[in-house]
């Protein structure tokens, strides 16, 4: 969870001069297995959202993008796309490699903050 506390305030600090009031939610879902997924969420107070995870002991920084229903958080790599989707209390964890042949693969699936 350290590691996500850095990740909020190199958040805070890049924000410039006009800094708007960021909510932070931790969320602990719990996946398929048993496997734990630690979320947490970054909303600002002028509508823009991010979220970090830990996936593999790896700290992922992921930003908003559209979705249908829910909520989708993506992030940027050169290696692939990691993608959080999350409707309510579920959520699942999927990723994207890098070309035109990749598929995407779920990663953690049937995932629950209840």
């Amino acid at each position: 969870m350290f590691r996500i506390g850095i990740f909020a305030a190199a958040m805070l600090a890049s924000g410039g001069s006009a800094q708007a009031e960021i909510d932070i939610l931790p969320v602990t879902f719990t996946c398929e297995n048993n496997v734990p997924l630690q979320v947490t969420y970054f909303n600002a107070t002028d509508g823009s959202s991010a979220a970090a995870m830990l996936v593999d002991d790896t700290l992922i920084s992921l930003k908003q993008a559209p979705s249908a229903s829910g909520i989708r958080y993506e992030s940027t790599g050169e290696d692939g796309t990691y993608i959080l989707r999350s409707k309510g209390w579920d959520a699942m964890v999927s990723y994207l490699a890098t070309g035109d042949a990749a598929s995407e693969q779920d990663i953690l699936k049937d995932c629950s903050s209840r």
